[in-house]
């Protein structure tokens, strides 16, 4: 494919940045471990039952295991509310009420050296060596760092044309597999650090 730039202009929304959380490494690995708890949990819970039942236990040792049983509930059910889509939209408003530049219009450019970001005058580039791997959403198009953590997204409905789409997707793809060992030239105000759990909004870091 011939080498070539695209576009998009858009001003990011809080779906953005939710679709964006969804992504996030550390989320699966919460759900999973929301799941290996709930089976935990019963196992224990069934075990003091049946333990409460047939060997006539003391008033303290069955106040005990319904401590214990207590314990484990409560912290299975904190486990699963930290899993659910509602907490992700919770720590997405988190993140978009601290972060003031979420109202300015953004512009990404894709190029076959770097992924360039102009936010307010402000210009930050980044080189595809900075990324690993593409994910698509129907919403966006979201590129994974190192560590695997989702670090840019390019909402889709910033393309000047809604049949751009497969060819940014083609660029992505193709700029990420020839990936040079050229580091990026964003300055640290407009590359805040990131986190699996609450990755920083755009300015080429997400969107």
């Amino acid at each position: 494919m011939q080498q070539q730039t695209l576009t998009l202009r858009y001003v990011p929304d809080i779906d953005d940045l939710l679709d964006m959380l969804a992504f996030s490494a550390a989320r699966r690995r919460l759900r999973s471990h929301a799941m290996f708890q709930a089976v935990l949990t019963l196992t224990v819970v069934w075990a003091l039952l049946v333990l409460v039942a047939t060997a006539a236990p003391t008033w303290t040792a069955t106040f005990l295991a319904l401590v214990l049983a207590s314990g484990f509930v409560i912290y299975t059910l904190r486990t699963f509310v930290r899993s659910t889509s509602w907490d992700l939209r919770r720590r997405a408003r988190r993140v978009w009420r601290r972060s003031p530049t979420l109202r300015q219009t953004h512009e990404e450019e894709i190029g076959p050296y770097a992924l360039t970001s102009r936010v307010e005058g402000r210009s930050s580039s980044y080189a595809w060596s900075n990324f690993t791997e593409l994910r698509e959403s129907d919403r966006q198009f979201v590129l994974l760092d190192h560590a695997g953590k989702p670090s840019v997204a390019l909402p889709k409905r910033g393309l000047s044309d809604a049949a751009l789409v497969p060819v940014c997707r083609a660029l992505l793809t193709e700029y990420l597999a020839g990936t040079s060992p050229t580091g990026s030239t964003a300055t640290p105000a407009d590359c805040p650090p990131t986190s699996a759990d609450e990755p920083e909004p755009p300015h080429g870091r997400s969107a």
